[in-house]
């Protein structure tokens, strides 16, 4: 068992050295209060049950105290996490759930300090009962507990305190504790004592797991910032290198435009021709404005223009169709129009990389289920839906989607920013990014507006 605890434990060792700490205190001083409850008060003392107990938990102390040396000399070093589970990653999404592990060295956790709770009862038991002023090291274990171990895991353990310190009431006065109150001021006095001990427990345990919830959603918190910070940190080159690309693209736009322009003109070309030239040139206009997007500064001002969300979503529709005529695509509008703090242009964008990667993921075929964009209203905000019948989501990156540098195409076909910029640009109005598997196939990608006007 104890060799299971040292491989569950997430901390790499520090709960269960700090453990160790705790019960040889405790028990080394349980052993030098026996011939003090002889002396001081009088009590009669059994040590043929008080010693084997003492040094049972002395042994178990010393077996789970060679373990963790030799784990420590034999083991790397692993970043320190809780008992109950990391609460910082659990915010970030990755690594999120309580693995087994942690679980299994929590519930090892917890069996080792019930063990504890009966020991002290019987070494208690062995030395005065309910009167022995040092059943106040109940207290101990129970804070403990609330430390570490789930609120289930806790306020079980605080019962069984609250049991054994009421089973120290039924012991008989002779021959095991001469002094055991069975009667008057003082035996009312130890009732009210244990009453105020399952009292005390119980609070302690509830306001312990409130403060330490807090301190994990503090944690949580600080994580993600600082992992914001860290992806903030690797755009800044990225940034450096799209500011170059928009400088150096601008040449060959220009010849393209005046190409396509010609050849739109060509009266010898067929009208097939002549539209494709069409299609190029306004493809390279939009080229042309996304550049001058990255070259000026007018995002704070975009910002306040405001758009009506459904006319944009249909205005970047019909700007991705011209791209991709034989793709099919549904669009369908509900609720009551809502006003976003972003410009049209910004919708384009976000709604043009969900549909690319759309179409990626139903292999760029255009015969079959067409793709389907929702706009719809929930919880009075905005919500902007694109769903395909595509490959879906695979499990490996399940709650990934959206971090930058993350993504479902193979090497070569995408660097993994379009989610990831779609989701900043979302959360820059208070809003988020939801991607989900859609049923019974593909993919649902759902932008939570917040609404200007909300």
């Amino acid at each position: 068992m104890q060799g299971a605890l040292l491989d569950a434990a997430p901390t790499g060792g520090i709960v269960l050295r700090w453990l160790i700490a705790l019960r040889w205190a405790v028990f080394a001083l349980l052993a030098a209060t026996l011939p003090l409850d002889e002396l001081l008060f009088g009590y009669h003392v059994e040590y043929a049950a008080a010693v084997p107990v003492l040094a049972l938990a002395a042994g178990l102390n010393l077996l789970l105290a060679r373990r963790l040396r030799l784990r420590r000399g034999g083991a790397q070093p692993q970043p320190a996490r809780g008992v109950t589970g990391d609460a910082a990653e659990a915010a970030t999404g990755a690594g999120a759930d309580r693995g087994p592990s942690a679980d299994a060295g929590g519930r090892l956790i917890a069996l080792v300090v019930a063990l504890d709770l009966v020991a002290i009862g019987v070494v208690l038991a062995a030395s005065g009962g309910a009167g022995n002023p040092f059943s106040a090291l109940f207290f101990v274990h129970v804070a403990l507990a609330a430390a570490l171990l789930p609120p289930r895991a806790t306020f079980a353990l605080a019962g069984l305190a609250g049991c054994v310190f009421a089973a120290l009431f039924t012991l008989p006065a002779e021959p095991c504790c001469p002094n055991h109150p069975g009667h008057g001021a003082f035996s009312t006095h130890l009732y009210g004592m244990l009453l105020a001990f399952v009292l005390s427990s119980g609070l302690a345990a509830y306001f312990l797991h409130r403060v330490r919830r807090a301190l994990d959603e503090g944690a949580a918190e600080n994580a993600r910032l600082r992992r914001r910070a860290e992806e903030a940190s690797r755009f800044q080159g990225l940034g450096a290198l799209a500011a170059g690309t928009a400088h150096e693209l601008g040449t060959p736009l220009g010849t393209i435009a005046v190409l396509a322009g010609e050849a739109a003109r060509d009266p010898a070309a067929t009208d097939e021709a002549r539209r494709r030239a069409r299609v190029i040139a306004e493809q390279v206009e939009r080229c042309r404005a996304v550049i001058v997007r990255m070259r000026t500064s007018l995002r704070a001002a975009e910002l306040h223009a405001g758009v009506e969300v459904a006319r944009a979503v249909e205005a970047g529709v019909l700007a991705w169709r011209a791209a991709h005529p034989d793709a099919k695509i549904v669009v369908r509008a509900e609720g009551a129009p809502h006003v976003i703090a972003l410009d049209a242009a910004d919708i384009e964008a976000a709604l043009c990389a969900l549909l690319d990667n759309a179409l990626h993921a139903m292999g760029g075929s255009t015969g079959g289920a067409p793709i389907l964009v929702t706009v719809a209203e929930e919880r009075g905000a905005p919500v902007v839906s694109v769903e395909d019948e595509g490959t879906g989501i695979p499990a490996h990156l399940a709650g990934r989607l959206g971090e930058p540098f993350v993504s479902t195409k193979d090497p070569g076909e995408g660097m993994g920013l379009g989610l990831y910029l779609v989701r900043n640009l979302i959360e820059s109005i208070g809003g988020h990014l939801e991607v989900s598997p859609r049923r019974p196939a593909g993919t649902r990608v759902a932008l939570r507006l917040a609404p200007a006007d909300g």
